[in-house]
Protein backbone atom coordinates (compact mmCIF):
# COMPACT_ATOMS: atom_id res chain seq x y z
CA UNK A 1 0.00 0.00 0.00
CA UNK A 2 2.57 2.57 1.29
CA UNK A 3 4.41 1.67 -2.11
CA UNK A 4 1.67 2.72 -4.42
CA UNK A 5 0.85 5.81 -2.08
CA UNK A 6 4.19 7.63 -2.57
CA UNK A 7 3.60 7.76 -5.98
CA UNK A 8 0.70 8.86 -6.05
CA UNK A 9 1.84 11.81 -3.31
CA UNK A 10 4.38 12.78 -5.88
CA UNK A 11 1.61 13.53 -8.76
CA UNK A 12 -0.56 14.76 -7.10
CA UNK A 13 2.01 17.42 -5.97
CA UNK A 14 3.31 17.68 -9.24
CA UNK A 15 -0.30 18.14 -11.20
CA UNK A 16 -0.90 20.90 -8.58
CA UNK A 17 2.50 22.62 -9.43
CA UNK A 18 1.95 22.34 -13.05
CA UNK A 19 -1.76 23.69 -12.39
CA UNK A 20 -0.09 26.72 -10.58
CA UNK A 21 2.42 27.82 -13.05
CA UNK A 22 -0.07 27.28 -16.13
CA UNK A 23 -2.48 30.13 -14.05
CA UNK A 24 0.27 32.00 -13.09
CA UNK A 25 1.02 32.30 -16.94
CA UNK A 26 -1.91 33.71 -17.49
CA UNK A 27 -1.74 36.75 -15.16
CA UNK A 28 -0.08 40.38 -16.36
CA UNK A 29 3.08 41.75 -14.83
CA UNK A 30 0.54 44.34 -12.55
CA UNK A 31 -1.48 41.42 -11.67
CA UNK A 32 1.36 39.55 -10.45
CA UNK A 33 2.46 42.46 -8.48
CA UNK A 34 -0.86 42.87 -7.14
CA UNK A 35 -1.01 39.01 -6.41
CA UNK A 36 2.42 39.59 -4.33
CA UNK A 37 1.23 42.61 -2.36
CA UNK A 38 -1.80 40.40 -1.25
CA UNK A 39 0.36 37.32 -0.42
CA UNK A 40 2.42 39.55 1.85
CA UNK A 41 -0.57 41.01 3.69
CA UNK A 42 -1.84 37.55 5.02
CA UNK A 43 1.41 35.71 5.11
CA UNK A 44 4.72 35.93 7.39
CA UNK A 45 7.41 36.66 6.29
CA UNK A 46 10.76 35.88 7.65
CA UNK A 47 14.43 37.22 7.19
CA UNK A 48 16.92 34.78 8.72
CA UNK A 49 19.74 37.44 8.25
CA UNK A 50 20.94 40.53 8.66
CA UNK A 51 23.38 42.93 10.01
CA UNK A 52 23.25 46.28 11.58
CA UNK A 53 25.78 49.01 13.40
CA UNK A 54 25.84 49.69 17.08
CA UNK A 55 24.57 53.30 16.84
CA UNK A 56 20.79 50.92 15.64
CA UNK A 57 18.15 53.63 17.15
CA UNK A 58 19.86 56.82 17.00
CA UNK A 59 19.36 59.90 15.80
CA UNK A 60 21.67 59.58 12.67
CA UNK A 61 20.01 55.94 12.24
CA UNK A 62 16.51 56.73 12.56
CA UNK A 63 14.68 53.61 11.40
CA UNK A 64 11.39 55.09 11.57
CA UNK A 65 13.01 57.06 8.37
CA UNK A 66 14.12 55.97 4.99
CA UNK A 67 17.71 55.46 5.83
CA UNK A 68 20.34 55.80 2.93
CA UNK A 69 22.84 54.90 5.14
CA UNK A 70 21.35 51.00 5.91
CA UNK A 71 19.08 48.64 3.85
CA UNK A 72 16.99 47.88 6.99
CA UNK A 73 14.31 50.04 8.07
CA UNK A 74 10.93 49.84 9.01
CA UNK A 75 9.48 51.85 5.70
CA UNK A 76 11.47 49.62 3.55
CA UNK A 77 10.37 46.70 5.96
CA UNK A 78 6.52 47.73 5.46
CA UNK A 79 7.19 48.61 1.57
CA UNK A 80 8.05 45.23 0.80
CA UNK A 81 6.01 43.78 2.98
CA UNK A 82 8.84 41.98 5.28
CA UNK A 83 7.24 41.08 8.71
CA UNK A 84 10.27 39.84 10.93
CA UNK A 85 13.94 39.95 10.72
CA UNK A 86 16.70 38.00 12.72
CA UNK A 87 19.38 41.16 13.68
CA UNK A 88 23.19 39.31 14.12
CA UNK A 89 24.71 40.25 16.86
CA UNK A 90 28.25 39.90 14.87
CA UNK A 91 32.04 40.00 16.20
CA UNK A 92 35.12 39.40 14.21
CA UNK A 93 37.38 36.36 14.58
CA UNK A 94 40.23 36.89 16.15
CA UNK A 95 43.55 34.94 18.12
CA UNK A 96 42.02 32.51 20.91
CA UNK A 97 43.43 34.70 23.81
CA UNK A 98 41.48 35.72 27.07
CA UNK A 99 41.85 39.48 26.48
CA UNK A 100 40.24 38.72 22.85
CA UNK A 101 37.14 36.95 24.60
CA UNK A 102 36.31 39.63 26.71
CA UNK A 103 36.40 41.96 24.10
CA UNK A 104 34.44 39.88 21.70
CA UNK A 105 32.01 39.44 24.65
CA UNK A 106 32.03 42.99 25.01
CA UNK A 107 31.16 43.59 21.29
CA UNK A 108 28.41 41.62 20.86
CA UNK A 109 26.60 43.00 24.78
CA UNK A 110 27.67 46.51 22.49
CA UNK A 111 24.80 44.84 19.87
CA UNK A 112 22.65 43.61 22.01
CA UNK A 113 21.35 46.60 23.67
CA UNK A 114 21.56 48.12 20.47
CA UNK A 115 18.78 46.09 19.18
CA UNK A 116 16.72 46.16 23.09
CA UNK A 117 17.43 50.17 22.15
CA UNK A 118 15.83 49.81 19.12
CA UNK A 119 12.90 47.55 20.81
CA UNK A 120 12.66 50.33 23.58
CA UNK A 121 12.64 53.70 21.50
CA UNK A 122 9.91 52.33 19.22
CA UNK A 123 8.18 50.06 20.77
CA UNK A 124 4.64 51.77 20.98
CA UNK A 125 4.03 51.94 17.17
CA UNK A 126 6.81 50.02 14.79
CA UNK A 127 8.69 47.07 16.61
CA UNK A 128 8.61 43.45 18.89
CA UNK A 129 11.16 41.82 20.39
CA UNK A 130 9.94 37.85 19.71
CA UNK A 131 10.98 35.49 21.60
CA UNK A 132 8.71 32.73 20.78
CA UNK A 133 7.69 31.71 17.29
CA UNK A 134 4.05 32.42 17.77
CA UNK A 135 4.86 36.09 19.17
CA UNK A 136 5.61 36.97 15.29
CA UNK A 137 2.10 36.29 14.02
CA UNK A 138 0.77 38.42 17.22
CA UNK A 139 3.31 41.22 16.56
CA UNK A 140 1.94 41.50 13.33
CA UNK A 141 -1.62 41.12 13.97
CA UNK A 142 -1.01 44.58 16.02
CA UNK A 143 0.45 46.04 13.31
CA UNK A 144 4.01 46.17 14.42
CA UNK A 145 7.87 44.09 12.96
CA UNK A 146 9.28 41.61 14.56
CA UNK A 147 12.78 41.79 15.69
CA UNK A 148 14.42 38.63 16.32
CA UNK A 149 18.05 38.12 17.88
CA UNK A 150 20.80 35.56 16.20
CA UNK A 151 25.01 35.27 17.82
CA UNK A 152 26.79 35.10 14.18
CA UNK A 153 29.95 33.74 15.79
CA UNK A 154 30.30 31.93 19.17
CA UNK A 155 33.13 33.54 19.53
CA UNK A 156 32.25 35.85 22.16
CA UNK A 157 30.49 32.91 24.27
CA UNK A 158 34.50 32.95 25.22
CA UNK A 159 34.91 30.11 27.40
CA UNK A 160 32.03 29.95 29.49
CA UNK A 161 28.69 28.02 29.06
CA UNK A 162 26.88 30.37 30.92
CA UNK A 163 27.89 33.17 28.61
CA UNK A 164 25.20 31.08 26.00
CA UNK A 165 22.55 30.89 28.77
CA UNK A 166 23.04 34.81 29.49
CA UNK A 167 22.51 35.56 25.38
CA UNK A 168 19.40 33.60 25.76
CA UNK A 169 18.12 35.05 27.99
CA UNK A 170 18.61 38.50 25.88
CA UNK A 171 16.79 37.13 23.37
CA UNK A 172 19.01 35.48 21.42
CA UNK A 173 17.47 32.48 19.54
CA UNK A 174 20.42 31.06 17.42
CA UNK A 175 23.91 31.05 17.13
CA UNK A 176 26.04 30.71 14.52
CA UNK A 177 28.66 28.10 15.50
CA UNK A 178 31.76 29.72 13.49
CA UNK A 179 32.61 32.96 11.11
CA UNK A 180 35.72 33.40 9.44
CA UNK A 181 38.63 31.67 10.78
CA UNK A 182 37.81 28.96 13.05
CA UNK A 183 36.79 29.37 16.48
CA UNK A 184 36.91 27.59 19.93
CA UNK A 185 34.21 25.83 18.92
CA UNK A 186 34.77 24.85 15.58
CA UNK A 187 36.39 24.66 12.57
CA UNK A 188 35.04 27.42 9.52
CA UNK A 189 34.57 27.11 6.34
CA UNK A 190 37.35 29.85 5.28
CA UNK A 191 40.23 31.45 7.13
CA UNK A 192 40.40 34.84 8.26
CA UNK A 193 44.13 36.80 7.64
CA UNK A 194 46.12 35.02 10.08
CA UNK A 195 43.38 32.94 11.60
CA UNK A 196 43.18 29.22 9.75
CA UNK A 197 39.79 27.49 9.01
CA UNK A 198 40.88 24.11 10.61
CA UNK A 199 42.14 22.49 13.58
CA UNK A 200 39.39 20.74 15.87
CA UNK A 201 38.24 18.31 12.79
CA UNK A 202 34.91 19.37 13.02
CA UNK A 203 33.55 20.18 16.57
CA UNK A 204 35.94 20.73 19.90
CA UNK A 205 35.06 19.63 23.14
CA UNK A 206 33.42 22.77 24.24
CA UNK A 207 31.80 23.12 20.92
CA UNK A 208 29.92 19.64 21.62
CA UNK A 209 28.73 21.05 24.66
CA UNK A 210 27.62 24.35 23.52
CA UNK A 211 25.34 22.60 20.72
CA UNK A 212 23.63 20.16 23.66
CA UNK A 213 23.33 23.18 25.41
CA UNK A 214 21.56 24.94 22.80
CA UNK A 215 19.42 21.83 22.42
CA UNK A 216 18.09 22.51 26.14
CA UNK A 217 18.05 25.47 25.86
CA UNK A 218 15.51 25.49 22.48
CA UNK A 219 18.12 27.56 20.70
CA UNK A 220 18.67 27.12 16.94
CA UNK A 221 21.93 25.96 15.49
CA UNK A 222 22.74 27.39 12.44
CA UNK A 223 25.92 25.84 10.39
CA UNK A 224 26.90 28.81 8.03
CA UNK A 225 30.30 29.61 7.85
CA UNK A 226 30.71 26.06 9.54
CA UNK A 227 33.43 23.76 8.21
CA UNK A 228 32.49 20.64 6.22
CA UNK A 229 33.69 18.62 9.63
CA UNK A 230 31.61 21.14 12.27
CA UNK A 231 28.45 20.38 10.27
CA UNK A 232 28.67 17.05 10.37
CA UNK A 233 29.30 16.75 13.97
CA UNK A 234 26.34 19.69 14.48
CA UNK A 235 24.55 16.80 12.32
CA UNK A 236 25.30 13.64 14.00
CA UNK A 237 25.00 15.60 17.59
CA UNK A 238 21.88 17.82 17.74
CA UNK A 239 18.51 16.22 18.85
CA UNK A 240 16.62 19.16 17.17
CA UNK A 241 16.58 20.42 13.94
CA UNK A 242 18.92 22.83 12.54
CA UNK A 243 19.42 25.78 9.96
CA UNK A 244 21.59 27.55 7.52
CA UNK A 245 20.69 31.49 7.98
CA UNK A 246 22.19 32.36 5.19
CA UNK A 247 23.90 29.93 2.39
CA UNK A 248 23.78 28.95 -1.25
CA UNK A 249 24.34 25.82 -3.17
CA UNK A 250 27.69 25.23 -3.77
CA UNK A 251 26.82 23.04 -7.22
CA UNK A 252 25.34 26.94 -8.28
CA UNK A 253 28.18 28.80 -7.05
CA UNK A 254 31.20 26.54 -6.00
CA UNK A 255 33.17 28.30 -3.22
CA UNK A 256 33.38 26.86 0.12
CA UNK A 257 30.96 28.99 2.09
CA UNK A 258 27.93 27.09 0.16
CA UNK A 259 26.47 24.28 0.73
CA UNK A 260 27.39 20.42 -1.31
CA UNK A 261 24.04 18.62 -2.18
CA UNK A 262 25.80 16.54 0.54
CA UNK A 263 24.88 18.78 3.16
CA UNK A 264 21.76 19.89 1.89
CA UNK A 265 20.26 16.47 2.07
CA UNK A 266 21.93 15.51 5.50
CA UNK A 267 20.14 18.93 6.75
CA UNK A 268 16.55 17.92 5.13
CA UNK A 269 17.48 14.65 6.70
CA UNK A 270 17.39 16.45 9.87
CA UNK A 271 14.55 18.49 10.12
CA UNK A 272 16.32 21.71 8.95
CA UNK A 273 15.85 24.18 6.81
CA UNK A 274 18.26 25.96 4.31
CA UNK A 275 17.98 29.99 4.21
CA UNK A 276 19.05 31.10 0.47
CA UNK A 277 21.21 34.21 0.71
CA UNK A 278 21.01 37.09 -1.63
CA UNK A 279 24.85 37.88 -1.62
CA UNK A 280 26.41 38.42 -4.60
CA UNK A 281 29.45 36.29 -3.84
CA UNK A 282 27.97 33.21 -3.02
CA UNK A 283 25.31 33.24 -5.90
CA UNK A 284 27.24 33.49 -8.94
CA UNK A 285 30.72 33.11 -9.86
CA UNK A 286 33.53 35.46 -9.04
CA UNK A 287 33.47 38.72 -10.93
CA UNK A 288 30.45 38.24 -12.41
CA UNK A 289 26.99 39.60 -10.22
CA UNK A 290 24.33 37.97 -9.55
CA UNK A 291 20.73 39.25 -10.18
CA UNK A 292 16.39 38.65 -8.48
CA UNK A 293 16.90 35.24 -11.07
CA UNK A 294 19.93 34.07 -10.08
CA UNK A 295 19.21 34.79 -6.24
CA UNK A 296 15.78 32.65 -7.45
CA UNK A 297 17.59 29.93 -9.32
CA UNK A 298 19.35 29.28 -5.96
CA UNK A 299 15.57 28.16 -4.25
CA UNK A 300 14.73 26.54 -7.45
CA UNK A 301 17.70 24.38 -7.06
CA UNK A 302 16.82 23.52 -3.19
CA UNK A 303 13.57 22.95 -3.66
CA UNK A 304 14.11 20.88 -6.26
CA UNK A 305 16.80 18.93 -4.25
CA UNK A 306 14.75 19.06 -1.20
CA UNK A 307 11.31 19.93 -1.63
CA UNK A 308 9.15 22.99 -0.67
CA UNK A 309 9.90 21.94 3.52
CA UNK A 310 13.27 22.64 3.63
CA UNK A 311 13.90 25.93 1.75
CA UNK A 312 13.81 30.17 3.02
CA UNK A 313 15.59 33.36 2.60
CA UNK A 314 18.27 34.85 4.73
CA UNK A 315 19.44 38.29 3.00
CA UNK A 316 22.39 39.39 4.71
CA UNK A 317 21.61 42.89 4.24
CA UNK A 318 24.01 45.44 5.41
CA UNK A 319 26.52 42.12 5.63
CA UNK A 320 27.14 42.96 1.70
CA UNK A 321 23.92 41.07 1.01
CA UNK A 322 21.61 42.86 -1.92
CA UNK A 323 21.86 42.43 -5.49
CA UNK A 324 19.72 44.25 -8.31
CA UNK A 325 15.82 43.31 -8.00
CA UNK A 326 16.29 42.07 -4.34
CA UNK A 327 18.19 44.93 -2.76
CA UNK A 328 16.55 46.25 0.57
CA UNK A 329 14.03 45.02 2.27
CA UNK A 330 11.06 47.16 -0.40
CA UNK A 331 12.48 44.47 -2.68
CA UNK A 332 10.88 41.53 -0.79
CA UNK A 333 7.41 41.88 -2.92
CA UNK A 334 9.83 41.63 -6.04
CA UNK A 335 11.26 37.53 -4.69
CA UNK A 336 7.49 36.91 -3.99
CA UNK A 337 6.75 38.01 -7.68
CA UNK A 338 9.45 36.22 -9.24
CA UNK A 339 8.40 32.98 -7.46
CA UNK A 340 4.47 33.18 -8.79
CA UNK A 341 6.18 33.76 -12.44
CA UNK A 342 7.82 30.26 -11.60
CA UNK A 343 4.71 28.75 -10.70
CA UNK A 344 5.25 28.38 -6.92
CA UNK A 345 1.95 28.21 -5.35
CA UNK A 346 0.63 30.74 -2.83
CA UNK A 347 0.78 28.31 0.14
CA UNK A 348 4.48 27.44 -1.20
CA UNK A 349 5.94 30.90 -1.54
CA UNK A 350 4.35 31.43 2.74
CA UNK A 351 6.49 28.08 3.18
CA UNK A 352 9.47 29.68 1.64
CA UNK A 353 8.95 32.94 3.04
CA UNK A 354 8.59 32.00 6.82
CA UNK A 355 6.91 29.00 7.58
CA UNK A 356 9.97 26.66 6.93
CA UNK A 357 11.27 28.12 9.90
CA UNK A 358 8.76 28.82 12.02
CA UNK A 359 8.32 24.94 11.82
CA UNK A 360 11.91 24.08 12.45
CA UNK A 361 12.00 26.54 15.19
CA UNK A 362 8.71 25.53 16.73
CA UNK A 363 10.58 21.88 16.88
CA UNK A 364 13.56 23.16 18.63
CA UNK A 365 11.17 24.53 21.19
CA UNK A 366 9.87 20.99 21.34
CA UNK A 367 13.06 19.65 22.13
CA UNK A 368 13.83 21.72 24.66
CA UNK A 369 11.02 21.11 26.44
CA UNK A 370 10.95 17.56 26.31
CA UNK A 371 14.88 17.72 27.82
Amino acid sequence: MLKATIPFLCLLLLISTADAASKNRTLTEDQIMKKAHKLHEKMLTVDTHVDFETDLATPGRNLGERLDNQKVDFVKMEEGGLDAVFFAVWVAQKELTKENFTEAYNGAMDKFNAIHRMCSIYNADKVELALVPDDIARIKKAGKKSALIGVENGFPIGEDIENLRYFFDLGARYVTITHMGLNQLADSSDPRKDIPASKHGGLSDFGREVITQMNHLGMMIDISHAGPETVADILALSKAPIIASHSGCRALCDVNRNLTDEQLLAIKANGGTVQIVAYSGYLKKPREEADLPVFVDHIDYAVNLLGIDYVGIGSDFDGGGGIPGFNDPADCVRVTAELIRRGYSDKDIAKIWGGNLLRVWEKVVEVAEKR
